[in-house]
């Protein structure tokens, strides 16, 4: 089991875990991406498009069963705060 290494997780995937979803904000935060999506699609469809991928990201870990699924789905779940933070 992923979260159960007699009992506790390692503390290197605990942050591994935990900065990946501040990465995935980063990456679409950056204005390359996220001035596309605001000019291009507009604030609110910007908003409404980051609340499926977070959507996304949140059945991604639900239905985690390894390491690399769980942190891919923080990585996409992160993303949908970049589309937060320069939507609103």
């Amino acid at each position: 089991d992923i979260a159960h290494t007699d009992g506790l997780i390692p503390s290197s995937t605990e942050g591994l875990i935990v900065s990946l979803f501040s990465i995935g904000a980063i990456f679409t935060a950056f204005p390359v991406i996220s001035s596309y999506f605001v000019d291009v699609w507009g604030r609110k469809v910007s908003i409404m498009f980051g609340s499926s991928i977070f959507m996304a990201g949140s059945i991604i870990q639900l239905t985690a069963w390894g390491r690399a699924q769980l942190l891919v789905g923080r990585f996409v779940a992160g993303m949908s705060i970049g589309f937060f933070f320069t939507g609103i």
